[in-house]
């Protein structure tokens, strides 16, 4: 149930120290951050962090419904902010009222990658790393023992209310609830006979975790005590600089250049 989206796998990214791996997931938050207004300085840390769900051991199926709904994203951004600039820049394609220039295009794709960049490098980092360890994680950083259990069971709890959710909307539709009919008010309401017994359930889940943690102390200690620690080797060195002198060249490729 608190496995959350851990895949069980022996590739580079599972090997490696989880604080590598959050030192790396936050450089890519930086360096997307840096090279935001342009697409083409941003492109590279898209195709590094592309090239870590690979090697993290992801399954397929999870890797081509990121890609998928990237896809989308990256059409919205495009509508949104080519239109936001479309006095600037060189007219490069006319499309009835849209008009898309190079300014406008560099600036979506920027601010696509801004988005999707972290969020596929902290699902390479959930998927390579146990919550045991996320958690340790944490606490190595200074975060306080209940906070972290906190946000760990919080990530874990995820995929289990999805999959919840997904189970009591295709009961209700065997039922006759018809929730592409009607107008947008009329549509709401009919969420309702989904969220009462949704609520029940993730309720009656939390109540039974609740339970199982404190039957084993969980948040009496002042501080967890860890059987099984990482531990810190020269493959996690050499990633960690690797990492800095190619995000860190983005990052000045970015601001300065």
């Amino acid at each position: 149930m608190l496995a959350g989206i851990y895949v069980e796998k022996d590739s580079f990214f599972h090997r490696l120290d989880p604080r590598v791996k959050l030192v790396w997931a936050l450089m890519v938050l930086a360096a997307s951050m840096a090279t935001q207004f342009n697409g083409i300085k941003g492109s590279p840390v898209f195709a590094s962090v592309v090239l870590s769900l690979t090697a993290s051991g992801v399954g397929a199926g999870l890797a081509a419904l990121i890609i998928f709904n990237a896809s989308v994203f990256l059409l919205v951004t495009t509508l949104i902010w080519a239109s936001m600039y479309a006095a600037e820049g060189v007219v490069i394609a006319q499309l009835w009222w849209l008009r898309l220039t190079d300014v406008g295009v560099l600036v979506a794709l920027g601010k696509f990658f801004l988005i999707i960049n972290p969020v596929l490098a902290f699902v390479v980092f959930f998927a390579s790393t146990k919550p045991y360890h996320v958690s340790w994680t944490l606490e190595k950083m200074g975060v306080p023992s209940k906070l972290a259990t906190a946000f760990v069971i919080a990530i874990c709890l995820l995929p289990s209310m999805v999959r919840t959710a997904r189970e009591v909307i295709d009961v209700q539709k065997a039922r006759g609830l018809a929730l592409d009919k009607g107008s947008i008010v009329e549509r709401l309401a009919k969420y309702a006979p989904i969220l009462i017994p949704l609520m029940a359930r993730l309720i009656g889940d939390v109540w039974d975790l609740s339970m199982v943690l404190a039957s084993r102390g969980v948040g009496y200690a002042k501080r967890r005590t860890y059987v099984f620690e990482p531990k810190w080797g020269r493959r996690d060195t050499l990633f960690l600089l690797a990492s800095i002198a190619f995000y860190g060249g983005v990052v000045v490729w970015g601001l300065l250049l």
